[in-house]
């Protein structure tokens, strides 16, 4: 004789005979349920209840049953018109391939050629001297595996382009669709993603890493970053605003920006562009013609002087300057179309360290002081008594 299951008991302990049993009797519930539903609207409320819509209830137990039996109808998602979806199709299939990236092996920097960039992490701020003494304020950015992704070209995607990758993710944190994008790429998963504009003549395969030794010391940079966010700012921190009196009548109003120049009658408005509170930080700035002070290849550090956007552990995308003179990119020896691996690692850029330190343009600056306080001295009547 079988168990019988007792009311504490679970489903799985009931023989598969009565488990297929009751599910029977649980379709035959529910299906004479849905019908009785269905028997119950009209013929717009059954079409927008099988498109997945919510109809329009009165009836207290017809919104229950709604809400019980809605997540059994599928959605059908509207698609475009057939003719719009077979041009899209007939332009798909005329869109040439891809022409794949040349092999990667050194090549001549043309006027007209436009290098990868790299995606850095803002390690923090430092400082050190050069060779004649003085101070050098630095931002060290942090080459965190940065590679290619994909590339892009003009005949099929309109516009010729690199997509790197920086940093590392897990996979639960990535969708489907992304974690698919970096296994075609047979790259890790990465954190952050940026396409970068080259030229034709400096596409990379997909793979090819971007280490600190695709930059050489005393280039320039333009360095794209997000400011640190400050929240609602008044004018005097916003736009630097002197503020108004402290006294002599003024009350409560020492730091308004003041009149705002509306006019009652001319101009009767506001102009678009007047400096006033609001929103400070958070936005894109570009920091052009940075100075490279410093290359480490070995940890894929860069030394830049002066300060860039963002915080420390923030994304930065630098690459070359845009506004640099040819005859000065040229002469900077930069690798092209991107700093080949060397066999053995170290020593590949500049001795046994690998590091590489830019030196001033110009004269020694001290010099340059004690000849120009030297001729104001020469030139000055002192008074001798």
């Amino acid at each position: 004789m079988a168990p019988t299951a007792t009311a504490g008991s679970s489903a799985s302990a009931l023989w598969p005979a009565q488990q297929q049993q009751l599910q029977q009797q649980s379709l035959l519930v529910h299906g004479a349920a849905r019908q009785r539903l269905l028997g119950n609207m009209t013929q717009q409320q059954q079409q927008q209840q099988q498109w997945g819509q919510r109809a329009p209830h009165t009836s207290y137990q017809q919104q229950q049953q709604w809400r019980a039996y809605r997540g059994a109808a599928k959605r059908v998602r509207h698609s475009l018109p057939d003719e719009l979806s077979a041009a899209l199709a007939v332009a798909k299939a005329a869109r040439p391939p891809r022409a794949e990236p040349p092999q990667l092996a050194p090549r001549e920097l043309q006027f007209s050629s436009r290098r990868a960039g790299a995606i850095a992490i803002k390690a923090g701020m430092t400082q050190e001297w050069d060779e004649y003494g003085a101070r050098v304020p630095l931002t060290v950015l942090w080459i965190d595996d940065c590679k290619v992704m994909r590339h892009k070209t003009a005949d099929a995607d309109g516009v010729t382009s690199l997509v790197l990758a920086c940093g590392a993710k897990k996979e639960k944190q990535l969708h489907p669709r992304q974690m698919a994008e970096f296994k075609a790429a047979g790259i890790p998963l990465a954190r952050k993603l940026w396409e970068c504009p080259v030229s034709e003549d400096a596409v990379l395969p997909a793979g090819t890493p971007i280490t600190a030794a695709h930059f050489a010391a005393g280039q320039y940079l333009d360095v794209t970053g997000t400011t640190k966010g400050k929240g609602f700012a008044g004018v005097m921190k916003r736009w630097g605003f002197k503020g108004q009196g402290a006294s002599h009548g003024n009350t409560k109003s020492h730091r308004r920006p003041g009149a705002i120049g509306g006019g009652r009658a001319d101009p009767g408005k506001v102009w678009k562009g007047k400096k006033m509170p609001g929103h400070m930080g958070a936005e894109t700035k570009v920091v052009r013609n940075v100075w490279l002070y410093k290359v480490d290849p070995q940890r894929n550090l860069l030394y830049v002087r002066g300060q860039v956007p963002g915080p420390a552990g923030g994304f930065l995308f630098i690459r070359d300057a845009f506004r640099w003179h040819w005859a000065q990119r040229a002469a900077a020896g930069l690798p092209f179309p991107t700093a080949l691996p060397v066999p053995g690692g170290e020593g590949a850029m500049g001795g046994a360290s690998g590091v590489v330190v830019a030196k001033r343009d110009g004269p020694d600056p001290y010099e340059r002081f004690r000849s120009d306080v030297g001729e104001y001295a020469e030139g000055a009547d002192w008074k001798t008594e």
